[in-house]
């Protein structure tokens, strides 16, 4: 039967049928014996990774499923950062990760930074509970932690000097990153649709260029420079004169000698070029 003397600290997290009970040792499930004859058998040692586990401690982890992080030592003293989880019906040890600012666009899980880029923290479990994961290079181009976070944030900026072989021995280009149908991310160079012709917008290296601009029977000229005046034109700036017909708020230009002025970029009537307002 079960001991009801000894201390308790919450219900076991394997069985469910026990308490975790505090003894001489450490912490155990006081849950009795099945009918096969076996015991449940979770066990909590009292000191773990250099750490005295206490009734609170324990009570947290049981309750939780996690505690706090805290300093541990290996097995040679060494001292780290990492707190203890259940996992799979045992104690196990996370160490401390790098958390970007920014949630994980599939499922809303913090996005850690590995050492083959980024993922989601559910993405790294025994059994994934989430597929989002980008590569820290990408056609040649490492994606530095602020662009990650631009991109988690909802506001991707164009990147450039990604790379791709052709028959001339390479080609740079320049993309945005995007969320795939199948939660992977991938690059894409179109920005919106083009105001004059119907076509895409598609970003380069030094301007925003429409796709239509070879078509026979159309070639569109509509485009902007990435860079006007010494103002650098995002990708949502480019979307809105295109979507909105201008930039929501007057941007900082600059004049060859140094004064600084401020104007929108907008549509000019014809919707055939992009003019300052």
């Amino acid at each position: 039967m079960k001991d009801t003397n000894c201390n308790t600290v919450g219900t076991c997290p394997v069985c469910g049928q026990g308490e975790i009970v505090e003894t001489a040792d450490g912490f155990c499930c006081n849950a009795e014996k099945r009918a096969d004859g076996t015991r449940c058998g979770f066990r909590i040692y009292r000191r773990m990774h250099g750490v005295e586990m206490d009734a609170d401690l324990v009570r947290q982890l049981v309750t939780l499923g996690r505690t706090g992080e805290m300093e541990m030592r290996n097995a040679n003293g060494q001292p780290f950062t990492a707190r203890f989880i259940m996992a799979d019906g045992k104690v196990d040890v996370r160490m401390k990760a790098h958390a970007l600012r920014g949630r994980c666009p599939v499922c809303g899980g913090r996005v850690l930074r590995t050492s083959k880029g980024y993922a989601c923290e559910f993405s790294l479990m025994r059994h994934p509970l989430c597929r989002f994961h980008v590569t820290g290079f990408i056609h040649g181009r490492k994606i530095s932690e602020p662009e990650m976070e631009d991109f988690l944030n909802g506001t991707p900026q164009v990147l450039d000097g990604f790379s791709v072989a052709d028959a001339d021995g390479g080609k740079s280009f320049s993309s945005l990153l995007t969320l795939r149908e199948d939660g992977l991310v991938g690059l894409e160079p179109v920005i919106t649709v083009c105001p004059s012709c119907g076509g895409n917008i598609l970003v380069s290296p030094v301007a925003y260029n429409c796709s239509n601009y070879k078509t026979p029977g159309v070639c569109c000229r509509f485009s902007l420079w990435r860079n006007i005046a010494g103002h650098d034109v995002t990708a949502d700036e480019m979307r809105q004169v295109c979507e909105e017909g201008r930039t929501r708020e007057a941007l900082e230009f600059y004049k060859h000698n140094g004064t600084v002025f401020y104007q929108r970029l907008a549509l000019s009537a014809d919707r055939k070029r992009i003019v300052k307002v």
